[in-house]
């Protein structure tokens, strides 16, 4: 009995460290650390947006269409977008577990998530960013590219005069101080701006989100008869809920950045379609993917805009839109 017992132990003993191998086998099965065979996908595809608005939401279609156009199959990757909600800390928090993951690629939606990004990832995980209007701001960082939105400030202001009917006009323009490149937007649309005599742009910047109703006002105490966005995410997140509101009871004109702000409320765009940076991103993205190199990628410059106008606030502002006027109405 004792010597049939004592072969069972040994046979164990010896079936032992196969069981352990096997098993380990089978936890690590396609997981080398850079996210790529995880549940049966080829990687990962993590996309930061800092917020929800109509652009940055047309940026993520576009990435999603821009992946698909160049061949990346997304059921074989394992996409996860996660949205800051206009926090720069979010977006860094979020970053850095994207990174800790071995995601991919990081695409990130604004500067302020592609700032993160690309200070997570420190050149060792490619990351692309979409509509970063400076972007000498990632020049800084290795191992990116992306999709740069231009404002085109002297196609905005021809459509601004000929709906207002003067030229000699004093501007509103509200910008935040989460948004680097806004004072150089700021800076462009006064330079813009000196071709028209008489023309004034009144500028005011945003700390903190819950003044900027008390901007708003202020601004239109100070005689803004009307206002410019710029590409500000946090200032354009508030359209709907606290602008529009203020400047529609004062009937005061506000000219979107987007053709999505004009649906929504805003007189008239001569803006970027957001779609097609996003569209760019997703290109790039899918370059990476398919095995180039960042530095093989060049960034991609959206700048030509698009004229639009929406006739039924155009009406109930009391402004008249030419029979010469051209752009697409996009009222509902």
């Amino acid at each position: 009995m004792k010597k049939v017992l004592s072969l069972i132990v040994a046979g164990l003993m010896l079936a032992l460290p196969l069981l352990i191998f096997s098993s380990c086998g089978k936890i690590s099965e396609g997981g080398d650390g850079t996210g790529s065979g995880t549940s049966g996908k080829n990687g990962t595809i993590a996309v930061i947006q800092f917020g929800s608005h109509a652009s940055l939401n047309n940026c993520y279609d576009g990435i999603i269409k821009g992946l698909e156009e160049n061949g990346i199959d997304l059921d074989s990757y394992k996409v996860e977008h996660v949205n800051s909600n206009f926090d720069a800390a979010a977006s860094q928090s979020q970053a850095n577990s994207f990174v800790n993951s071995r995601a991919d690629v990081i695409i990130a939606i604004a500067t302020p998530s592609a700032v993160a990004a690309a200070n997570a990832a420190a050149g060792d995980i490619p990351v692309v960013y979409c509509a970063v209007t400076d972007s000498s701001v990632m020049t800084q960082f290795e191992n990116v590219t992306g999709s740069t939105d231009i404002p085109n400030f002297s196609s905005q202001l021809k459509v601004v005069t000929k709906l207002m009917g003067k030229r000699d006009l004093k501007i509103g323009v509200l910008s935040s101080t989460e948004e680097s490149s806004s004072p150089i937007q700021v800076e462009s649309l006064k330079k813009a701006a000196e071709k028209y005599d008489g023309m004034e742009i009144l500028d005011s910047v945003v700390s903190d989100i819950n003044t900027i109703d008390a901007r708003v006002n202020s601004l239109i105490d100070a005689g803004a008869e009307c206002f410019i966005n710029l590409l500000d995410n946090t200032i354009v997140g508030k359209l709907e809920t606290n602008i529009l509101p203020i400047t529609n009871e004062k009937k005061i004109p506000v000219f979107g950045s987007e053709i999505e702000q004009v649906k929504v409320g805003c007189a008239a765009s001569a803006s970027i379609e957001y779609i097609d940076v996003g569209r760019a991103a997703g290109k790039a993205a899918a370059g990476i993917l398919n095995g180039k190199k960042t530095s093989e990628i060049p960034v991609a410059v959206i700048t030509d805009p698009t004229v639009c106008y929406n006739s039924s606030v155009c009406n109930t502002l009391g402004l008249l839109v030419p029979p010469d006027f051209e752009g697409d109405d996009v009222s509902k």
